[in-house]
């Protein structure tokens, strides 16, 4: 039987709307997150500090990453966080929310 990640997030400030989505494992590995390397929306790329979020926006500990399955490319990274999804920090002293990202290396 495969396992699954399960990505719950709560409606919060800088999450417009709830999620609850799964993904399934690609094999056991997993690390914890505290810097990776991102472009966000707006075109912001950089090193970011990530973290857990709860739904008041506040670190609750570090992030998780883990290699899951995804359809359209492969084996990717799922970095998860708390209730209120990541918080990340870019270098500039930017900030943003998003539920979960998921990225093709860390």
């Amino acid at each position: 039987m495969s396992e699954f990640i399960e990505v719950n997030v709560e409606e919060c400030e800088g999450i417009d709307a709830a999620v609850c989505l799964r993904f399934k494992k690609a094999d056991v590995t997993t690390r914890t997150i505290v810097k990776l390397w991102y472009e966000n929306e707006s075109g912001q790329e950089g090193e970011w500090s990530v973290s857990a979020a709860d739904a008041t926006s506040k670190s609750v500990g570090p992030a998780t990453a883990y290699r899951v399955e995804d359809s359209s490319d492969g084996v990717v990274w799922l970095v998860v966080g708390g209730s209120g999804g990541l918080l990340l920090t870019h270098a500039s002293g930017d900030t943003e929310r998003v539920a979960y990202l998921v990225l093709a290396r860390i």
